[in-house]
């Protein structure tokens, strides 16, 4: 086991970025002469924003200034525009809150693009702000010049570009009011979701003379009610109604405890097969699948009910699709449909929270006439389900990253702290279902393995519980940028689960992954965490046996520290392969 807290004077440099500038913007008093970004700014403000990752650059310096000057407006800077994007939308996950991040003209803008598809399908607002150049000189070969109007417009739910307009051009002021106005209403509507704001900025840059930003007419839109309709009670009916019935919920933002009791208590009349990325009362139904034969497939579904967003396990995409669905119906509050299953027939525009508390309610009043009930079908998922959880219960694996995870998972149900877990994507995630005991953060809009671990130490910064974030070495190592922050606080823990390369590739059926190409399809290496830890001020634990684990599990879990943890875990594929055989050999032979 190994321990290092070594201060790196070198990430300063993250700190002084903006007296690297032709203006030193820490002893500004005033904000910019552009009304464009004075008006961007009391909008924003106007808008919610209190939080807002900046990025270094020179064409939006003037940007910078008013969010740095404006009082309700807390700025974090990041240096790496990739990892700054995953930073705000860890810090909207937490808050609750649009939360902005800002960069300069040219390529910054597209390193945003990932965090921007992940807040898009996982509805966060994140507000991108792009400085740009006027567009006289786009496409004419100039410095740091592209054409960013709409770059994003697949990532993102609403965008607005604007100009620099004359203070007597009350006209054009009045447009730049209504455009702002749609934009941020529709990325802050009832279904949420990113906004991409891209201002062009003549030079100078750098004068600041205004001593208050103007009123924003903030134009108000309100949500729409989502009271339960006779369109809810007629479906719920028809739903109970039927003989083979299926609840399948994605991920869902965090929300509270209300939606943990509901599904709980619908367990009692219904299967419903959710993982923890929707609620912290879940079932391994993943593994469940393991225990249907055959016969399974092409069998028949009455009635089909989906909501959220994906889910984690292939498994059960791949068995509804086999299955003859009579009726599928999927509740979003955007009225948005996906057709998972190939073979929708309905939508209904509800709030799942809404639904399934609609749904409990006339189950109970059905249970009270005895006209609702488990059903064979269900009989047969649920006896499934609890075969599974008894062995994953019982089941102790060989030192591994199934173990690892197993062990951690355990520890944290005896913490008397306040906690999240953010899981990184591929196995992290697959093995965080198996045992959590709580709900997942994790980037499962695109599924990438970039930024989880930016995306965990943004929410960190603006969290007082401990957050820990469970990720695998390649999307570590890819997003190690996010440790390069001095904003960083002793609440944020990091297990590293390192194999030396993408270990679920040797579980995927048809992929030779330890052939002639295994180098270029798993990415092999031989990277430790160990110098990344020195040069950015971090913990470092590392763990080569069950003994050194469970030894460097209670410091991770325990020890008191003013800047983040790394306990990096050193398994090998076969082994961590060889564990999950196990608990899957044990599953098929307890059916």
């Amino acid at each position: 086991m190994e321990r290092n807290n070594d201060e790196d004077a070198g990430n300063e440099a993250l700190h002084t970025w903006l007296n690297k500038r032709d203006v030193s913007l820490t002893s500004a008093k005033m904000y910019s002469d552009k009304n464009i970004v004075n008006i961007l700014t009391s909008f924003l403000i106007a808008k919610g924003v209190r939080k807002a990752v900046v990025c270094p650059g020179s064409r939006n310096v003037p940007l910078v200034n008013n969010m740095v000057e404006a009082e309700q407006i807390e700025c974090f800077p990041v240096t790496d525009e990739r990892s700054a994007g995953f930073y705000a939308l860890g810090m909207s996950l937490r808050l609750g809150e649009p939360v902005v991040v800002c960069v300069t003209s040219g390529s910054a803008l597209l390193n945003v693009a990932p965090a921007m598809a992940e807040a898009y399908y996982r509805h966060v607002p994140v507000i991108l702000v792009s400085a740009d150049r006027p567009k006289a000189w786009i496409d004419r070969l100039d410095g740091q010049t592209m054409s960013q109007s709409g770059a994003l417009k697949n990532c993102v739910k609403s965008q607005a570009d604007l100009t620099e307009y004359a203070d007597d051009d009350k006209l054009a002021e009045n447009l730049s009011v209504l455009t702002l106005n749609r934009c941020l209403n529709e990325a802050l509507g009832q279904e949420q979701g990113p906004a991409h704001i891209n201002v062009h900025l003549d030079e100078p840059l750098f004068n600041f003379t205004v001593s208050a930003l103007p009123h924003a007419r903030s134009i108000d839109a309100l949500a729409a009610c989502n009271d339960v309709s006779d369109d809810v009670r007629g479906l719920i009916k028809k739903f109970i109604a039927a003989d083979r019935r299926l609840i399948v919920i994605g991920q869902l933002p965090y929300s509270s405890r209300q939606l943990d009791i509901t599904i709980k208590q619908l367990r009692k009349y219904f299967v419903i097969l959710n993982e923890p990325l929707s609620s912290s009362y879940s079932v391994p139904f993943d593994k469940a699948l393991l225990n249907f034969d055959s016969s399974s497939s092409n069998e028949s579904i009455d009635f089909l009910l989906t909501m959220g967003g994906t889910v984690v396990s292939k498994a059960i995409k791949q068995y509804i699709r086999s299955c003859r669905i009579a009726e599928h119906w999927e509740i979003n509050d955007a009225g948005k449909i996906h057709d998972v299953s190939l073979q929708q027939t309905g939508i209904l525009r509800c709030s799942p929270l809404v639904f399934l508390t609609a749904l409990l309610d006339e189950a109970a009043k059905c249970k009270a006439d005895d006209k609702v009930g488990m059903l064979p079908f269900e009989e047969a998922w649920t006896k499934r389900i609890d075969n599974v959880q008894q062995v994953v219960d019982e089941y102790e694996p060989p030192f591994s990253q199934l173990s690892a995870v197993r062990e951690l998972e355990l520890s944290l149900e005896d913490m008397e702290y306040d906690y999240d877990v953010h899981y990184a994507n591929s196995m992290a995630v697959r093995l965080g279902t198996l045992y959590s005991q709580h709900y997942i953060w994790c980037n499962r809009g695109i599924n990438g393995i970039e930024g989880s671990l930016s995306a965990a130490a943004g929410f960190s910064v603006v969290s007082d519980s401990m957050v820990f974030c469970v990720i695998g070495d390649l999307s570590f190592f890819y997003d190690q940028n996010a440790l390069w922050n001095r904003n960083l606080k002793g609440n944020l823990r990091i297990m590293l689960l390192n194999n030396g390369g993408g270990g679920i590739f040797s579980r995927l059926k048809g992929l030779d992954a330890q052939g002639e190409g295994q180098d270029a399809i798993a990415g092999l290496h031989i990277t430790n965490a160990k110098g990344i830890c020195e040069q950015n001020d971090v913990g470092y634990i590392s763990a080569r046996s069950e003994e050194e684990y469970r030894e460097g599990l209670v410091h991770f879990l325990t020890e008191t520290t003013s800047r983040p943890m790394v306990m990096e875990v050193f398994t090998s594929v076969a082994d961590d392969n060889a564990a999950l055989d196990g608990l899957n050999k044990m599953i098929i032979e307890n059916r």
